[in-house]
């Protein structure tokens, strides 16, 4: 009871404040007796402290612990997980931030149970091909390597990311602007889906918030550099929201990691300017993690074959080997390159479960992608 207590002080001060205030985290901190303290110290207490506003004295005295134990009893009927600073179960990379969230509303596993290096990764909604391969192939390597790939969830570099982590099998986290009923996103609805399916987690500050506030987007940004101590960027326009997520990793003290992209490309040119500051300029999620294990898109190396047989490349499957799926997709591109849509009407496969196969291939050296979402054979098999 007393655990569920302390959250629901927790509840009251961030409605009051607001989802992204700090100030819940100087009370707990400096008053005493933490939250419940400064609750029961009321209004006239309130007035007297010069980081109280008047606004927001009057919207301390409005909400209501009993509003906010209501809250918790529907989000815990829901099947979120409701934590807080003082919960064991609080992300300790968020103790860190100069404003660290009063409530996170959970859905999936514990923060804290998803053990690995934690990478965040994000960029560009309206992504040029090269990002959306860079996502892809960045989040395959992470997760492939043991890595947690923390996100946001919109369409473009995110849900690169996103495709990238699902084909490989792996883990993620993925940071919401909105509350975790919300129907905001729709189109990357089934990607969060198969995050959750895989044992990752969804989490957002936000009890109630069905399509983003205004600087919505500027506070999630900051609890995905937050929780990582590397952050990777890609496609970030001189003006853009990604140029957020790296101010956000330089006042956090985080390890900020840059794709180049295209030479002279202007949707790079925050990218460029990053990259001149000191950013490192990263093409795999194995120069991230520092490993020198090889989980990149080149071609496959040659190694040396036994006298008398040919040369063979090395990580390529016999055609025998190969899945009746990955088959059809080769005899497909036997014809030249093809776009997605192109290969599920000649395959007769479900979209989605294409692109898992197009990625998982990909990795493999099986076939090679172009600008344009088009696919193709990199030798003969």
């Amino acid at each position: 009871m007393a655990q569920r207590n302390n959250i629901v002080f927790w509840m009251w001060a961030q409605q009051a404040f607001g989802p992204g205030s700090g100030t819940p985290w100087h009370i707990y901190k400096s008053f005493p007796g933490g939250l419940e303290g400064f609750y029961r110290a009321g209004p006239r207490c309130w007035n007297r402290l010069d980081y109280v506003s008047e606004v927001q004295t009057e919207s301390l005295a409005v909400c209501t612990v009993e509003e906010a134990m209501a809250r918790l009893e529907y989000a815990l009927r829901l099947g979120w997980q409701v934590v807080t600073p003082e919960c064991e179960q609080y992300p300790q990379e968020l103790r860190n931030i100069s404003d660290p969230p009063a409530v996170l509303y959970i859905k999936g596993a514990e923060p804290r149970g998803l053990t690995g290096p934690k990478v965040a990764v994000a960029g560009a909604r309206k992504a040029l091909p090269e990002s959306l391969d860079a996502a892809r192939s960045i989040g395959y390597q992470l997760a492939t390597a043991g890595g947690v790939v923390v996100t946001g969830e919109a369409v473009g570099v995110d849900a690169g990311v996103m495709e990238g982590v699902i084909a490989a099998g792996g883990r993620a986290v993925c940071v919401l602007p909105v509350d975790l009923s919300s129907p905001y996103m729709a189109k990357t609805a089934h990607l969060r889906r198969r995050v959750l399916e895989q044992g990752g987690a969804l989490m957002t500050e936000y009890f109630s918030q069905r399509s983003p506030a205004q600087g919505g987007f500027q506070l999630r940004n900051r609890l995905i550099t937050g929780l990582c101590p590397k952050v990777v960027l890609i496609q970030a326009a001189e003006k853009s929201g990604t140029m957020i997520y790296a101010r956000h990793a330089a006042g956090q003290g985080r390890r900020l990691y840059v794709f180049p992209g295209p030479e002279g490309a202007g949707e790079f040119a925050g990218s460029r300017r990053l990259l001149r500051e000191g950013a490192v300029p990263v093409y795999s999620g194995s120069e991230v993690l520092g490993t020198d294990r090889a989980i990149a898109m080149e071609a496959p190396t040659a190694v040396k074959s036994p006298e008398g047989e040919p040369p063979k490349k090395q990580g390529l499957p016999e055609r025998q080997e190969l899945s009746l799926e990955q088959q059809a997709v080769l005899a497909q591109l036997e014809e030249g390159p093809h776009t997605v849509d192109e290969l599920t009407e000649g395959c007769g496969m479900d979209p989605g479960k294409l692109l898992r196969l197009l990625t998982r291939m990909e990795m493999q050296g099986l076939i090679e992608s172009a600008p344009g979402r088009r696919y193709s054979r990199p030798l003969k098999l």
